[in-house]
C-alpha cells in the first residue's frame, strides 16, 4: 500500500481522474438502468433533490443528491443501502476523518457511460471488505478546515446485483447516492476549464430508475426533512444554474478551480433554493471580507437597483445593492446566516463580479451614503 501526504493541487487532479471503465462493462442502452430503490422508502426522511447549500463543502449547488436519515441532534440510524441495479463495482474509497470516524464509497458501473455511487456509508459487507484488502491501495493525506482527512482507494472488479447488500448508513446524517451521465451534453456553466471532468455530466440518479420505481422515489424528492417536497420541475433539482452574462451562478476566487483545488471555502455563487428556486440565495465562503460563511437570502425585486434577483444583474456599469436579509431557513430548510449592513455587488465585464460588505448592523441600502467599493472589495471571476 502507498501512502503520501499531497498538495490539494496534486490531490484534486487525482481524485478527478476517473478510470475508465473496464473493457466487459457493456455500452448503455436505452432501458431504465436501475430496479431497485437503494434504501426502502420508510428507512429514510427524504431524498433530497440536486441543488442543496451546505458550506464549505457545497459553496456550489451539491451536484448530486442524498437519502436524508435524521434531523439535528439526531444519531443517524443504522440501515441496509442496496445496490440499485445490476453492476460492476469498480472502485472502493475507505476515508478517516479528524474527528476519527471513518466511512466507504463505492463507485459502480451499471454501464460503460454512466457512473454512480455511495458516500458515507459505515459498513460493508465482509466479501466486499476482502476485495478491498486484497487490492492495492493508494492513500493520500488531505487537510481542509475540519483537519487532515485520510482517503484511501482500491480499484476492484466486481459484477453485483440488483438489491445486493452495498453496506449499511450511519456516518453523518444521510448518504450520498451520485449519478454521472457521459451521455449528456456537458452543458449549463459558463466555463467548463474550471470544472473537473466529470462536473458537467451529473444527473439525478431517480431518472434511470423503471417508471413504477421512479414514480414513488419522486415522492420523496425535496428538502431534508421530509416536510418541504419540491414540487417545480424538474423536481429532482438542479446543480447547473450559471447564466452566461449574468452574475446567477458560481463564482471562483482567481487562481482557484476545481481542477486544483478540492478546498471550495474561497468560492461564491448566487444561486436558488434547491426546494424553492424562486428563492434567491448569497452562498458565501471565506473571500468577503467581514461576512462570515454560510448562507445568506432576501425578497428579490422586479426593478431598480435594490435586492434584484440575481438573473437580472448584467455588466452594465451599475453598482447593485442587497438589504433586509432573511431570518431562519430557506424553503428547503438550509440556515441562514445574520448579515450586518448591506451587499454591494456589480459586473466590471461579463466573466468578472466584485463584492462587498458595507454599512452596520439595521442598514438599509437607501441610507449607504455612497455605493462606491473601496479596497476591501473582492473580485470573482468565471
Amino acid at each position: 500500500m502507498r501512502r503520501f501526504g499531497i498538495s490539494v493541487v496534486l490531490w484534486a487532479a487525482i481524485a478527478a481522474a476517473q478510470p475508465p471503465p473496464p473493457p466487459d462493462v457493456p455500452a448503455c442502452g436505452n432501458a431504465p438502468l436501475f430496479d431497485t430503490i437503494p434504501m426502502a422508502l420508510d428507512d429514510f426522511l427524504a431524498f433530497r433533490s440536486l441543488g442543496f447549500l451546505s458550506p464549505p463543502i457545497h459553496i456550489f449547488p451539491a451536484k448530486h443528491s442524498a437519502f436524508s436519515l435524521a434531523l439535528p441532534g439526531q444519531s443517524a440510524p443504522e440501515r441496509p443501502v442496496r445496490f440499485p441495479g445490476d453492476a460492476w463495482l469498480t472502485e472502493i474509497w475507505f476515508d478517516i476523518f479528524p474527528d476519527g470516524q471513518t466511512a466507504y464509497q463505492l463507485i459502480f458501473y451499471p454501464c460503460s457511460e454512466f457512473q454512480s455511487y455511495f458516500n458515507h456509508i459505515k459498513d460493508i459487507p465482509e466479501s466486499l471488505k476482502a476485495a478491498y484488502q486484497l487490492s492495492e491501495k493508494t492513500c493520500m493525506d488531505h487537510v481542509d478546515q475540519t483537519g487532515k482527512i485520510v482517503k484511501c482507494r482500491a480499484r476492484v472488479l466486481l459484477k453485483v446485483s440488483s438489491g445486493e447488500l452495498a453496506g449499511i448508513s450511519g456516518n453523518g446524517a444521510g448518504v450520498d447516492f451520485g449519478a454521472i451521465d457521459f451521455r449528456v451534453a456537458p452543458l449549463g456553466f459558463v466555463n467548463l476549464e474550471h470544472y473537473s471532468h466529470d462536473y458537467p455530466y451529473y444527473v439525478s440518479p431517480v431518472d434511470y430508475f423503471v417508471p413504477d420505481l421512479k414514480a414513488q422515489f419522486e415522492t420523496k424528492l425535496g428538502g431534508w426533512d421530509g416536510q418541504s417536497p419540491r414540487t417545480a420541475e424538474p423536481k429532482a433539482g438542479a446543480y447547473r444554474q450559471d447564466i452566461e452574462g449574468t452574475a446567477q451562478g458560481n463564482w471562483f476566487y482567481p487562481g482557484l478551480n476545481l481542477r486544483n483545488t478540492t478546498d471550495l471555502s474561497p468560492f461564491l455563487a448566487l444561486v436558488h433554493d434547491y426546494v424553492d428556486p424562486s428563492q434567491p440565495v448569497f452562498s458565501i465562503g471565506s473571500k468577503v471580507e467581514g461576512v462570515r460563511m454560510g448562507l445568506y437570502s432576501f425578497a428579490p425585486r422586479e426593478a431598480g437597483l435594490v435586492n434584484r434577483d440575481f438573473k437580472d444583474v448584467a455588466p452594465d456599469g451599475n453598482t447593485y445593492c442587497y438589504e433586509g436579509f432573511t431570518a431562519g431557513r430557506t424553503a428547503g430548510g438550509l440556515p441562514l446566516g445574520n448579515l450586518d449592513g448591506v451587499l454591494l455587488v456589480s459586473m466590471p465585464s461579463p466573466t468578472a463580479l466584485m463584492i462587498e460588505r458595507q454599512g452596520s448592523s439595521g442598514q438599509l441600502c437607501a441610507t449607504l451614503p455612497d455605493w462606491r467599493f473601496t479596497e476591501s472589495a473582492t473580485t470573482f471571476e468565471r
